[in-house]
């Protein structure tokens, strides 16, 4: 660490600057001045994984003031306040400060992600945060700063997960829902055998998190005391499975079905169904769309409450939408539904 070479002598007031002993002595102080501020990593691109993770550390040395004569008044270290600040531009017009007691602050993946997110970043694009450290002594002497270091950060657009172990040994968490609002509202899709046994965690762990049950003799109540029973399947086959834990209770509806209709099949909930493979976990169909005048729209369970498009064209599936089509032709369409926090899709022309 580099070492502090220029000493701010002043005489102390209020509490602090204006002293004399008995013998006439005048309390000085020194050995206030800049600190030096390191980080362990300047580059970080944040995911879900790494919420709990220690993702980079902030360390910082100051100079400890000293009362002279020290013998009598001792150091004044206590004195000076540090506080860290973080900003999106370099001249550090605005600013987020943390006041710190330490010498050093951690942060884990989910706090430096929220702290990106919050200062406006944007998910999967990286942003350059400064940070510096203002060191404060009385409101009579001017604030030393640090050197200021810059960070590349990349959040991500946080998930919250639950997921669904199956209980023959809980170790299986490859099953889960997501939570996109982060609202205790979650839901996803699952195929299961009939009779398989399971329960909900908030984590990817039964032995952290909160880990959710069936109540006794009530089948789709959550509970999480240690009463609660197994959860299960009682049929097999492709579900979407929702679960609130404000409201403690979970559902499973029965897919039995996913078609592609428009115009080219006059709006048909049954002519062009798509056929699930368990292997890749997606759904797929080869439609020959003949007039592509208001698109196409996947339809669940031949229920037109129940359909999916993509009215922005960004391969996301989204509620209620359509999918325009170019140009007519034969096409193969697959949808994906395995990962919970985006449901996607892809149509190629054959």
């Amino acid at each position: 660490m580099k070492t502090i070479n220029q000493y701010i002598f002043v005489m102390l007031s209020f509490f602090l600057l204006v002293s004399c002993n008995n013998d006439g002595d005048t309390a000085v102080l020194s050995g206030f001045g800049a600190g030096e501020l390191k980080a362990s990593v300047t580059d970080i691109v944040l995911t879900n994984e790494l919420n709990g993770n220690l993702v980079l550390s902030l360390a910082w040395n100051t100079a400890e003031p000293v009362v002279s004569p020290s013998d009598k008044y001792g150091t004044a270290a206590d004195l000076v306040t540090n506080i860290l600040q973080f900003s999106t531009e370099s001249n550090f017009a605005t600013i987020k400060e943390f006041t710190e007691t330490n010498s050093a602050k951690s942060f884990i993946g989910s706090a430096l992600n929220s702290l990106a997110l919050n200062m406006g970043a944007k998910a999967g694009q990286p942003i350059t945060l400064y940070a510096r450290l203002k060191s404060v002594l009385g409101g009579n002497v001017e604030p030393e700063y640090s050197n200021v270091v810059s960070l590349n950060i990349t959040p991500f657009e946080k998930a919250f997960y639950l997921y669904m172990p199956k209980a023959n040994n809980y170790t299986d968490f490859s099953n889960k829902l997501c939570s996109r609002e982060g609202d205790g509202k979650y839901e996803g899709y699952v195929e299961a055998a009939q009779w398989d046994n399971f329960k909900f965690s908030t984590e990817a762990s039964m032995t952290t998190g909160t880990v959710f049950g069936s109540a006794p003799n009530s089948l789709y109540s959550l509970d999480s005391s240690s009463d609660q029973w197994n959860i299960w399947f009682d049929e097999g086959g492709y579900f979407l499975v929702k679960a609130n834990t404000n409201t403690l209770t979970w559902s499973k509806t029965a897919i039995t079905s996913f078609c592609v209709t428009g115009e080219f099949n006059g709006w048909s909930l049954s002519d062009d169904p798509m056929t699930y493979d368990s292997t890749t976990k997606k759904w797929s169909v080869t439609c020959n769309i003949s007039t592509v005048l208001y698109g196409i729209q996947i339809i669940g369970n031949q229920n037109w409450d129940f359909k999916y498009g993509d009215n922005d064209a960004t391969g996301e599936l989204s509620a209620g939408e359509s999918i325009a089509i170019a140009q007519t032709g034969v096409y193969t369409i697959t949808m994906d539904l395995s990962d919970p926090t985006k449901y996607t899709y892809t149509i190629t022309k054959n």
